[in-house]
């Protein structure tokens, strides 16, 4: 945060220079840090421009311009969610980086999560967050991985992506449009890739009932697109979000690791996807969210895990911490 407030204040400096800055951004405590003038768009279309000599530039008044309607929490309200059995642990997990083999980003990790919970993974960036989530899932990152992963008490190899999906697991990755789309093709080829057996017969794919996925998950997750025909390159980054979302749900996995879930969409996108990640651990599902953005690990989570340079510093109940204890953790091993 002082380095993105250093990046602020140059703005600014630059400003009484003379110079005219455009920022583009969600983050909205930024925005109206730094802006004169606020313009507000919305599916494509400019909504209005404030202009802080005269109008409210509050947090709260710029999200109702981006939603369409005043949003009074941030984040859905947590039911009393019974917690389950232990669905999944993870013992003495050891990662190596896959090109500096000699150096270690996950350091003897080990963490369990249980049936209808919604687990935190916080830290400062290059802690080991993304690096832990993928190496369990498939071992999709790094190299020399030793440890073990139980789902359901019994212990499981997941040596490859497709061991972790029959295995129930999910993983959403940080970077949608690399990894997690093939932004060339439509929404409905999309939504039914992760489980295309259960589209075709091995050989041939039953177009129809591709279609009648695709489109039952448009309308489940609120995906806005004339078409499921339409290509997912075409679309904003949080319904993008939501085709990657209706991709794993086809495979209706028992745990759902999500890396930075609602990276690079708007509020009101934000609020659906929280919603969906609740409704979820409602279900019974597990859910591990690893987020950059403090306030969103402590408005969705019933347990944090604070990674400190590759080791797991510690894990907080949620109720229990605030932001300052999850920092202090976050520069136990530095």
């Amino acid at each position: 945060e002082d380095d993105s407030k250093a990046l602020l204040d140059l703005l600014l400096k630059f400003k009484k220079q003379g110079m005219t800055s455009i920022i583009i951004s969600h983050k909205l405590n930024e925005i109206s840090y730094v802006a004169d003038k606020i313009t507000v768009i919305r599916d494509g279309s400019t909504i209005e421009t404030l202009d802080k000599n005269k109008d409210d530039f509050s947090e709260q008044r710029i999200i109702q311009g981006m939603v369409g309607r005043e949003m009074t929490d941030r984040f859905p309200k947590r039911p009393n969610v019974k917690i389950g059995d232990v669905s999944m642990e993870i013992k003495n997990w050891n990662v190596y980086h896959p090109l500096y083999t000699e150096r270690k980003v996950v350091n003897n990790v080990s963490f369990k999560v249980h049936k209808g919970e919604v687990v935190g993974i916080s830290g400062l960036m290059g802690a080991g967050r993304t690096e832990l989530a993928m190496s369990i899932f498939g071992k999709s990152y790094g190299t020399k991985i030793s440890g073990q992963v139980f789902m359901n008490g019994k212990e499981v190899k997941l040596n490859t992506v497709q061991e972790a999906i029959d295995n129930k697991l999910a993983y959403v990755t940080e970077d949608r449009k690399g990894n997690g789309l093939i932004l060339s093709k439509s929404i409905k080829m999309n939504t039914t890739l992760a489980n295309m057996s259960g589209i075709s017969n091995g050989k041939v794919i039953d177009t129809d009932k591709e279609y009648a996925v695709a489109e039952e998950y448009r309308k489940k997750l609120k995906t806005k697109c004339p078409t499921v025909e339409q290509n997912v390159g075409n679309l904003s980054g949080g319904n993008q979000q939501k085709v990657i979302f209706g991709k794993w749900l086809e495979r209706s996995p028992s745990v759902f690791m999500m890396d930075d879930p609602t990276r690079g969409i708007d509020v009101g996108a934000k609020y659906e996807i929280y919603e969906l990640i609740i409704n979820m651990a409602k279900q019974g599902k597990t859910i591990i969210v690893v987020s950059s953005e403090m306030p969103e690990i402590l408005g969705i989570t019933n347990r944090i895990g604070v990674m400190s340079n590759g080791r797991l510093a510690g894990i907080v109940n949620t109720k229990e911490t605030n932001q300052e204890e999850l920092l202090r953790l976050s520069a136990k091993y530095l």
